[in-house]
């Protein structure tokens, strides 16, 4: 088993090695969070030893770390973004569902961040929100050159956190409110609502 292991890893790129053990540190967390989860454990599931993780990553924080940087999609999103110049609503949706799908894919990992957010002075709070920060910051550039062209007003970074707010809530509590009428049918539909309150609100007008 030992052998197979080190055949396997010399086998394998360094770019293979991280990409299996971002995997596996993302399932791992996924199921026990970060505090719960151990480097010996992480780097069984993705089949080396712990010697391997640590040359990749130094520490079990810098894991973390990358960890919810590689997986929140902050860098998609940004790819994105920067080039949608359409109009406002329909570049909104395209955020929207980028978004939505990346909180559902993590829904697992965001949970455990709810819990570990109660421990203030440790790495695992510190950790826990970042990839929401991450792409709040994508957001608030977009919004920014919005309110640039003339077609949004106000404080970029605030209107960026009621954008990610509404998206965030609505795919978090899809399997709570599973039959309200916003999480029935086709995600679009709930979202380009959304999207229609975000820019115009509910204001008789």
């Amino acid at each position: 088993m030992i052998e197979t292991r080190k055949l396997a890893e010399r086998s394998a790129s360094p770019e293979e090695t991280r990409e299996r053990i971002l995997g596996a540190a993302r399932e791992i967390i996924g199921r026990k969070g970060k505090r719960g989860a151990t480097t010996r454990e992480i780097a069984d599931v993705a089949g080396v030893n712990e010697a391997t993780l640590f040359r990749h990553f130094g520490t079990k924080e810098a894991l973390l770390v990358a960890c919810a940087q590689h997986f929140c999609g902050h860098l998609q999103l940004s790819d994105v973004a920067s080039q949608l110049s359409g109009s406002l609503a329909d570049d909104l949706l395209v955020i929207a569902r980028l978004m939505y799908a990346r909180f559902e894919s993590l829904q697992d990992m965001i949970r455990w961040s709810f819990v570990e957010q109660e421990y203030d002075s440790d790495v695992f709070a510190q950790t826990a929100w970042r990839p929401q920060l991450a792409i709040l910051g994508v957001l608030t550039e977009f919004m920014q050159r919005r309110i640039d062209a003339g077609e949004l007003t106000g404080d970029a970074q605030k209107i960026a956190m009621v954008f990610l707010g509404i998206v965030f809530i609505h795919a978090m509590g899809r399997k709570k409110f599973a039959d309200s009428p916003l999480h029935r049918g086709n995600p679009d539909e709930a979202l380009r609502f959304y999207i229609d309150v975000f820019l115009n609100g509910v204001k008789k007008r």
